[in-house]
């Protein structure tokens, strides 16, 4: 029989323990959520008095992404199998996954090649998913989602919905000039080309974001229990992407809030950084994880590099093509991850890392030996 590495709870539907769920949302999940919400509060004091945000400050979340959180966070992809998967060595995981990106990846770019347009619009769609996805695992994490597949879905499509929509209802202008700035980089005829987002489009999008938050704000508060994260979340969501212009909105979101998230759900994957994580330590574990991810994070950036020298131009339409291209297998990784962790079908997810048995006052008395005790 293979035993279950160290690190690994073999049980299941078991959430993280009471001080790391408490740890986790009140010292990552809460300070990224009131950024959020400081940031949307000044672009609408900056909107009112009639200045515009300057594009170059703008372009400083994706800039940072590069190095921090952003593109690192799926740098890791290719150790996920050997970590879920009790004895799934290194090397099969590695060639697992680096297949994957290879095939993936590059019908992701055929299809950014042949149809730009289609294929930021499948961009979009897959981001969508996998953004809701990444939210769906921390409120399983946390122990405080609504159960079922049904719900998940719901999680899912409200939480993707927002970043995804949300920007083309408040400010079409802005997130289409995005969509032809991305897809211009393989197709030179849509430079200077303009993005209509039509009237009836805008309304559509409008009622379908506000009939899921709704629903979504029903849903959590019939579940029992205190929801006012996810409530509270919901809300700062919607006026941060309806007020801060877009390229500054996903940046900041995809940096600061999606990558940390996942980052978080990979260090939870490996014994040690999930003992210093039960401890109330965060440098630590994130120090780990970038020591890890370098290598490859390296080989992304020397790739958007080489991309910006074949297409002649560095902007942020080059970068979005190769998150595009990137996204397309990382989002296979990670819904295969909430396969095994049961992510969907579960109030709480399996499979999440614990910290190996170290003496402490914590730890349970052994119980009292009597002459029946063997």
């Amino acid at each position: 029989m293979t035993a279950v590495p160290a690190g690994v709870l073999p049980d299941r539907g078991l959430a993280a323990p009471p001080a790391l769920r408490t740890w986790v949302a009140d010292r990552v999940l809460a300070p990224v959520t009131a950024v959020l919400a400081l940031v949307a509060l000044a672009c609408a004091v900056t909107t009112l008095s009639g200045a515009a945000v300057p594009v170059a400050v703008q372009l400083v979340p994706f800039a940072v992404s590069v190095l921090v959180f952003g593109l690192p966070h799926g740098a890791l992809d290719h150790l996920v199998p050997a970590r879920l998967r009790p004895g799934t060595s290194t090397a099969r995981s590695v060639v697992t996954v680096v297949a994957l990106y290879l095939v993936v990846g590059a019908a992701t770019v055929a299809l950014w090649t042949t149809a730009p347009l289609l294929g930021f619009a499948v961009f979009v769609g897959i981001t969508w998913f996998h953004w809701g996805q990444g939210d769906l695992f921390v409120d399983r994490l946390l122990g405080d989602g609504v159960p079922g597949a049904l719900g998940s879905s719901l999680t899912v499509a409200v939480r993707g919905a927002l970043p995804m929509t949300v920007p083309f209802v408040a400010q079409p202008g802005a997130a289409a000039h995005v969509v032809v700035e991305s897809a211009a980089v393989v197709d030179g005829g849509l430079d200077g080309a303009v993005l209509v987002v039509p009237g009836a489009v805008r309304l559509a999008g409008a009622v379908l974001v506000a009939a899921l938050v709704v629903l979504h704000v029903v849903v959590v508060a019939r579940a029992g229990g205190p929801r006012w994260r996810q409530v509270s979340e919901d809300l700062v969501l919607v006026a941060f992407f309806a007020v801060v212009p877009p390229v500054l909105a996903v940046g900041l979101y995809f940096t600061l809030w999606h990558a940390v998230r996942h980052i978080l759900r990979l260090e939870l994957t490996e014994p040690t950084s999930a003992g210093q994580l039960h401890r109330g330590r965060l440098l630590a574990p994130f120090l780990r994880f970038a020591r890890q991810a370098w290598p490859i994070t390296a080989i992304a950036v020397a790739m958007l590099v080489a991309l910006a020298a074949v297409v002649r131009r560095a902007d942020l339409g080059v970068y979005l093509v190769l998150i595009a291209a990137l996204t397309t297998p990382h989002t296979v990784v990670v819904t295969w991850m909430d396969h095994v962790q049961r992510t969907w079908s579960r109030r709480t997810p399996d499979h999440v890392a614990h910290p190996r048995a170290e003496r402490s006052t914590d730890r349970p008395a052994p119980a009292p030996r009597t002459k029946d005790t063997p």
